[in-house]
């Protein structure tokens, strides 16, 4: 029995420090800048813009198949006075899959949110955007929309977010976010 626990606990030492530290050999992106048109749009009442950045990590670069990335930061703040980052207490809150083509999927997305009194965690599912890429297989920006039910009145809560890095060869390629942002996947309500 001795034995074998000292032969599992190499593996999973190594699968958990895999999995903590995000894709192996992984290349990193960021600070990207959260950028107008990011806001929170509810069904009842004003909506909130968003500012702050991301940082996220590829497992290779350029992305030739599907590849592993991971958000490893999130630092967002809404005008409302809201705050969202990454959830702490989970290993890997935010993985997920990024194709050649740009489109990700990051099947929960584990948000700690920071509201006035409020602290709550959130587990966002079926996150869908796109990542563009710039030279060599660089990420320079971001782009997801997806929706959160509030279960308050304000109703459904659609989230928008476009975030890139601030130099003027990304203008078209945060254009061409915004335009992503208007063809939303379909509804994903979550609380």
């Amino acid at each position: 029995m001795r034995k074998l626990s000292r032969w599992l606990s190499g593996p999973v030492l190594a699968v958990v420090c895999l999995a903590s530290a995000g894709p192996a050999g992984a290349v990193s992106f960021g600070p990207l800048a959260v950028a107008a048109p990011s806001a929170i749009v509810p069904d009842m009442g004003p909506t909130e813009t968003l500012s702050g950045s991301i940082t996220l990590s590829v497992a290779s670069v350029p992305v030739l198949s599907p590849t592993l990335f991971s958000l490893t930061n999130v630092s967002v703040l809404a005008s409302g006075g809201a705050s969202f980052a990454l959830d702490p207490s989970v290993l890997s809150p935010a993985l997920g899959v990024v194709q050649a083509t740009g489109n990700f999927l990051i099947p929960t997305l584990f948000l700690h949110i920071v509201d006035g009194a409020l602290n709550f965690d959130l587990a966002v599912p079926n996150v869908a955007g796109m990542l563009f890429f710039g030279a060599g297989g660089s990420v320079v920006g971001i782009a997801s929309s997806f929706e959160i039910d509030s279960l308050s009145p304000a109703g459904i809560l659609t989230v928008n977010l476009l975030a890139g890095v601030p130099e003027p060869g990304t203008a078209l390629l945060l254009a061409l976010g915004i335009a992503a942002l208007g063809m939303r996947v379909p509804k994903e309500i979550s609380r």
